[in-house]
């Protein structure tokens, strides 16, 4: 992936090819890492893993599916917790699983900052690995997910391709504690008011309103995860500012909020929306047009390989990089009405008609 976020027409036309490759590495890297050791009896031996989630959205339906093929093929035996947002509920279920001897956690934190001793006692203890959302400043030894800087810089360019002409925009989000929340925001600002791409910018306040020569974005509104309060405050921010043009939702279960609210505030089919992700709301908000766009992340492929080097980490197979943050970046799709039937085919997004729980992949 490169290092600057592209205009909407490459990354269709390149992404199959990086996908590709992505997959072609990890198999690759797991076939030498074994065939290396096959002769170690330790190589295969069962472990005991467990994959917590930040909350427990449908999003974590085919994340959980990918680490569930992962375990089934390196020999596994795997505890998955889906976990509600709150820090002490996540928190207490890292203390459980260490006082069980656990041999690898993988974690999408809720605060890393208030879980920073947590994560580093966990890492110490056991193999840590942080995955979809990250945090960087702890001893985690990997983190797993999408590039979340650049997934807000591809927002940005959808923004543009909806709003050739400039405008107001609102972002819509549960929280800026986590890490991918507060990434995906700053690749958005950036890119829309024209900055260098830069990953390490501070983060803009959000009671500021930011403008840049065609852009500005008036509000950045927070709904903890509640979809109904979410939708009022949708609602809320769209009546203080009659001028919006667009709203941004940088969660799964955004669409769902933003929807709402653009229909309670008495303004459908008046404001632009662009959404992450491929939930049955999402998809039906493309499909319908009420959604320009949504930027897909590989979230099986986060669950698969999120166990897949948790696995080969602790059986001591993974080998150690240079110093500092350590980061396995995924493939992003912009998921449109033109393509949206492709991408069911391919497996990458689930079928509307598919039975509950089904998921991609």
């Amino acid at each position: 992936m490169t290092d600057q976020p592209v205009s909407p027409s490459r990354p269709r036309s390149r992404l199959p090819f990086i996908a590709a490759v992505v997959a072609c590495v990890a198999v690759a890297c797991g076939v030498y890492l074994f065939a290396r050791h096959g002769d170690s009896s330790d190589a295969m031996r069962t472990v005991r893993l467990a994959i917590i989630t930040l909350n427990n959205d449908a999003f974590w339906d085919p994340v959980i599916r990918g680490a569930e093929d992962a375990a089934q093929e390196w020999n596994v035996q795997l505890t998955a917790i889906r976990s509600t947002p709150e820090v002490e509920t996540q928190s207490k279920h890292v203390r459980d699983l260490l006082a069980k001897g656990i041999d690898g956690i993988a974690i999408s934190p809720s605060n890393p900052k208030l879980q920073a001793d947590l994560l580093n006692e966990a890492a110490e203890k056991t193999v840590l690995i942080t995955f979809d959302s990250d945090a960087p400043d702890s001893k985690r030894r990997l983190f797993v997910g999408t590039d979340d800087y650049s997934a807000g810089g591809w927002a940005g360019e959808e923004v543009r391709d909806a709003l050739p002409d400039g405008g107001a925009v609102i972002v819509s989000v549960g929280s800026l504690e986590a890490s991918n929340a507060r990434d995906r925001r700053q690749g958005l600002i950036d890119t829309l008011l024209g900055r260098p791409f830069d990953r390490a910018r501070a983060m803009d306040p959000m009671d500021a309103e930011l403008k840049g020569p065609k852009y500005s974005i008036t509000a950045t509104v927070l709904d903890g995860a509640d979809v109904a309060r979410g939708k009022r405050m949708i609602a809320d921010a769209l009546k203080q500012h009659p001028e919006v043009k667009c709203v941004v939702g940088l969660w799964s279960y955004s669409a769902d909020v933003v929807l709402g609210g653009i229909e309670l505030a008495g303004k459908a089919g008046q404001v632009q929306v662009i959404a992450f992700d491929e939930s049955p709301e999402t998809q039906r908000g493309i499909e319908s047009g009420a959604i320009h766009s949504s930027i897909l992340q590989d979230q099986y492929r986060i669950g698969y390989e999120s166990i897949r080097v948790l696995a080969s980490s602790v059986r001591g197979l993974e080998q150690r990089g240079p110093s500092g943050p350590r980061m396995t970046h995924l493939p992003i799709y912009v998921l449109k009405q033109d393509n949206i039937e492709a991408l069911r085919e391919q497996n990458r997004i689930r079928r509307l008609d598919a039975s509950p729980g089904s998921s991609p992949r």
